[in-house]
């Protein structure tokens, strides 16, 4: 039989809530604090971009009513039309709050100093970067490669894109090159945890600590005839041998003598009679910095938790003591990312002209064309191979290196290689203006979220006017130093006006930058330009 209520306690509590009374005084206070608290934050916000002569971001909503429009006159039906006015007003909502989330005073002035209080009296990272032992650092994606489900695990790729599968990308990409009579040598770099894992859990593993489907990958390999070179033993080895650990204590990548271990460990691999030219080793250089996995933690005072790391670099240079460079004839090119690229380019911050491919370059005492671009192992080096294919005129050896995390997460679609094309000079002003419609662009990550300070974003513009291509691709800064650019408040759909230069012309310069393709068959237009500038719309 159930308990009995006692109704007398409720009458009670309903009488006494019934008599209690505020003051008229006391309602307007609190009605005035709730809309202060509601209504300052954007206020404020506001009134710091006027203070900057910036057009406020919160008013960019508007934009979404003549998308909207738009999209509904263009749809065939009414069906059509509501459900693409719904994705338009999903997508500009998104990128609205975005915009807030990244660039609003609240974020850039407490999120610092909360970061900095949590991290240095609770040991607490954030959602990208694990605070460690002896103030080391590790980047989640390397951390939930080793202690993640197995990447090639069949329940785990029915639940991922289908390009998750690193093998069907590889057997094309040997098979393409085979057809040119070209070796494919891969070069799965290993991560911290898989080496140094004693700073965040536990002591010097015995064995590498690996994803349950590596070995099982190193097995696919050997079957279908793929050459490799398993690196992580080596550089376990040169730890046991030297006592040091062989990552960079606040960042992401391996230390300069683990990389050039590696490097004579594939030149022991390639096995080639030298040439006559001759790489020698400069004079070592002390390089000091903060990680990147510091600059990811977005510290207010990143001194005053971690002090400048240092690293012991040793530039390689030719016969006539000038700096290593790649060379377009060499037989040999490098496919690469940033563990190539972190003691090569400047801009990360571990100086210049020692890094992956010089001494590669070194131990083989032969020249070395390159590709390498940041976080671009999986898939955007093969795209730039893929739209230059005469790269591999000449060439008898390619070197695939990329970081073991892009085979959990990397984005690993077939890329055929096409045939070479006769190269056409084109006769293109030094500077144009392209004025045309965004249908697609892509987005910069949250600032930290990636272990780079600078990214690259890409537009695909259609409709363009004049004697220009129809459509084009065109780059440009996303985000610099950390801080985005005024290219997250573009949309598709935005009339522009864009000075642009061709892109063969910076490549150079920007090649190597991390940056966010267009996916889909505006990949392959061939037609692709670089803007310094933020465009102008037309609207």
């Amino acid at each position: 039989m159930p308990p009995k209520i006692d109704n007398s306690r409720e009458e009670a509590a309903v009488r006494e809530v019934g008599v209690t009374t505020i003051s008229l005084k006391l309602q307007k206070l609190m009605v005035g604090a709730f809309l202060f608290t509601l209504l300052s934050v954007p206020l404020v916000q506001i009134a710091i971009e006027f203070s900057a002569q910036e057009w406020p971001r919160c008013f960019q909503i508007v934009r979404a009513i003549p998308n909207v429009a738009k999209v509904i006159g263009e749809s065939s039906s009414l069906v059509s039309g509501i459900s693409a006015a719904n994705e338009s007003l999903k997508r500009d909502f998104k990128n609205y709050e975005k915009t807030l989330e990244d660039e609003s005073f609240l974020m850039r002035r407490t999120l610092p100093v909360a970061q900095h209080w949590t991290l240095r009296y609770l040991g607490l990272g954030n959602e990208k970067v694990y605070p460690g032992r002896e103030g080391g650092l590790f980047y989640r994606p390397d951390v939930d490669y080793v202690a993640g489900p197995g990447f090639l695990n069949p329940t785990e790729l029915r639940h991922r894109p289908n390009s998750a599968n690193p093998l069907p990308a590889l057997l094309r990409f040997r098979d393409d090159l085979a057809a040119r009579g070209i070796r494919l040598i891969l070069v799965p770099v290993p991560l911290k945890p898989v080496v140094d894992p004693e700073f965040l859990a536990g002591s010097i593993p015995s064995q590498p600590l690996q994803n349950p489907s590596f070995d099982d990958f190193l097995e696919q390999l050997q079957k279908n005839g793929i050459e490799f070179v398993d690196a992580s033993q080596a550089i376990l080895d040169e730890k046991r041998s030297t006592g040091r650990p062989q990552f960079l204590k606040t960042d992401s990548h391996w230390t300069p003598s683990a990389m050039e271990r590696v490097a004579r460990q594939v030149a022991e691999k390639i096995s080639l009679p030298n040439d006559s030219r001759t790489w020698t080793r400069g004079k070592p250089q002390s390089v000091r910095n903060h990680g990147d996995l510091v600059a990811m933690l977005r510290l207010s005072d990143p001194a005053a938790i971690f002090p400048l790391e240092e690293a012991l670099i040793t530039p390689v240079v030719g016969p006539d003591t000038a700096a290593w460079a790649p060379d377009p004839a060499a037989e040999i090119l490098l496919l690469g990312d940033s563990f190539s690229n972190i003691y090569s380019l400047e801009d990360l911050g571990w100086g210049c002209s020692a890094g992956f491919a010089e001494h590669l370059s070194l131990a083989l005492q032969k020249p070395l064309d390159r590709i390498a671009i940041n976080a671009g192992g999986a898939f955007t080096t093969r795209q730039t191979l893929a739209r230059s294919p005469e790269r591999l005129e000449g060439k008898k050896i390619v070197i695939y290196e990329f970081a073991m995390r892009d085979l959990a997460s990397g984005d690993w679609k077939v890329l055929p290689l096409p045939e070479s094309k006769p190269v056409v000079e084109k006769q293109s002003p030094s500077r144009t203006s392209l004025v045309g419609t965004i249908k697609d662009i892509t987005r910069a990550p949250k600032p930290g979220s990636v272990p780079y300070k600078d990214l690259i974003v890409c537009i695909h513009l259609t409709d363009i006017d004049g004697d220009s291509p129809a459509e084009a691709l065109v780059f440009l800064h996303g985000m610099k130093n950390n801080i985005p650019t005024e290219a997250g408040s573009l949309n598709p759909g935005d009339r522009i006006r864009i000075q642009s230069v061709p892109w063969s012309r910076v490549e150079d310069k920007y090649g190597a930058f991390n940056r966010k393709e267009i996916n889909g068959p505006a990949a392959e237009l061939e037609d692709i330009f670089w803007s310094e500038e933020i465009p102008e719309s037309e609207q």
